[in-house]
């Protein structure tokens, strides 16, 4: 079954699982794959920029979070001048920006599959919020399964004031880059976000 990210298939999500209906930190202030993916369709004129003062600033912020590899990062291909993909993204900023509540997009190779899925899905009466009339394909995810949605919502400024757990002369920073040099799996019982949190509270971003 072909599933269909959008609003009501994430908030059904959210509802299962007990959460609230949409990230909490759905901001560029509050993590660093929000902010990547605003920022880059923004300098690849496919949405509107961000202004260059912000941009620096937050650039700066989250610059120690930069993934070491590309494959971690939000990217964006081309074929000539024509925006093809991205993968990796936000999918809260997915949604607002592309329609979908998905890492990754991808439009038809070409013309003539564009052309035939339009006709194959217009033959089936596939109602026209179908994702499948706009893209190829599409990688659902809801906000829990982003890595940083574990980590970065128990490391928000004053979220907590039990620091107990916080292992004593280690900021969040620090934290976050070990884990993120672990592969965001603990070493002691192997499990991974959202399965586990890592217990950052209390402990704000430096």
């Amino acid at each position: 079954m072909i599933q269909n990210p959008d609003f009501a298939w994430y908030i059904k999500r959210s509802k299962e699982l007990g959460l609230t209906p949409r990230c909490p930190i759905a901001s560029a202030e509050l993590c660093p794959r929000y902010f990547a993916t605003l920022s880059l369709p923004g300098k690849e004129a496919i949405s509107t920029d961000i202004t260059r003062d912000v941009h620096e600033r937050l650039e700066k912020k989250w610059k120690p979070f930069v993934p070491t590899v590309a494959e971690e990062d939000v990217y964006i291909t081309r074929v000539g001048d024509q925006f093809r993909s991205i993968s990796g993204a936000c999918p809260e900023v997915a949604s607002e920006v592309f329609g979908c509540f998905a890492s990754g997009l991808h439009h038809y190779a070409d013309e003539i599959d564009h052309d035939s899925a339009h006709k194959r899905l217009g033959e089936e009466g596939v109602d026209m919020s179908d994702f499948r009339w706009y893209w190829s394909m599409v990688e659902p995810r809801h906000y829990t399964e982003c890595r940083e949605y574990s980590i970065q919502l128990d490391a928000r400024p004053g979220k907590s004031k039990n620091i107990r757990k916080t292992r004593l002369g280690l900021t969040a920073k620090v934290r976050w880059q070990v884990l993120a040099r672990d592969a965001f799996t603990c070493q002691y019982c192997g499990r991974r976000p959202p399965e586990v949190s890592f217990g950052l509270e209390g402990a704000p971003l430096r």
